[in-house]
């Protein structure tokens, strides 16, 4: 992409879960985000189905598939020999809301290519993934318990956004001062979730455009069951945690000796790959 598109974007980077150190290690996904110049396309679509045709015809001869989603373009390489999964990039596309602006402020806007998050396809969103990778820049305390609830989201299927939950943890563990034990602070950010989820008062905003409360777009039922899911988890757990702990939050012995990194890249270094 950098030798297709030239002068006519800036230079890509890594954002979501890996960027954030927020992955886990039974479902991920690289995100890479390709920051386009304003004067590049005339408008976010054009923008959008052309970065699609041009992967698209870059892999035209092989088995790798690329598909249009929500606001990326998703690659998926085959499984080769050793391998649990494929090597998975949703390519992000975003245009810089106005000439030379990227570079001072990181602003870009997206193109929905779906009805998603409340949004209806064809129209766009202002973002800054800068600001929203350094909103957990340094949590550590905090990503350990956003892993937690997206093991638990992953192995019981909940369709409840990951994002919704980073920003939800981080407001739940903002002044935080009881005990520093994994347990504690778990126990904390679900009781936390269990009572405010769902009050119509409550709202998470995104730190990259403090317009967009991500929490509006999740629809009662949701609220209400995402209620339901922590007071359950709580109660359950309180009654017999030796095994309603592990039943929840479920160990990956693959790569269980795996210890987060504080900063430079957040994979193993060792031979080892997530699975």
């Amino acid at each position: 992409m950098h030798n297709h598109y030239g002068n006519n974007k800036y230079s890509s980077f890594g954002s979501g879960s890996f960027a954030k150190h927020t992955a886990i290690n039974i479902k991920f996904d690289l995100d890479l985000v390709e920051p386009f110049k304003h004067n590049a396309f005339g408008t976010l679509q054009e923008m959008f189905d052309d970065v699609y045709d041009f992967l698209a015809e870059e892999y035209k001869d092989t088995d790798v598939t690329v598909r249009k989603q929500k606001v990326s373009v998703g690659v998926s390489f085959p499984i080769e020999e050793g391998d649990e999964k494929p090597v998975e990039l949703d390519v992000v596309p975003g245009r810089e809301l106005n000439d030379g602006d990227y570079l001072k402020s990181n602003d870009l806007n997206l193109y929905f290519n779906e009805d998603h998050w409340g949004f209806k396809k064809g129209t766009n969103q202002k973002t800054n993934i800068q600001k929203q990778i350094d909103h957990i820049k340094g949590k550590s305390s905090e990503r350990e318990i956003i892993r937690l609830l997206k093991i638990w989201k992953k192995h019981k299927d909940k369709k409840y956004k990951s994002f919704v939950i980073e920003l939800a943890v981080i407001r739940a563990l903002d002044g935080y001062s009881g005990d520093m034990d994994l347990w504690s602070r778990l126990k904390f950010v679900m009781e936390y979730l269990r009572d405010h989820i769902a009050d119509n008062s409550f709202h998470l905003y995104d730190p990259g455009n403090s317009n967009n409360d991500v929490i509006a777009a999740m629809s009662d039922y949701d609220r209400q069951a995402f209620k339901s899911d922590m007071f359950i988890m709580l109660n359950n757990i309180d009654s017999n945690p030796d095994y309603y702990l592990p039943f929840y939050f479920e160990i990956n012995e693959q790569f269980s000796e795996y210890k987060e990194k504080e900063s430079g890249a957040p994979y193993p270094t060792s031979t080892k790959r997530f699975g």
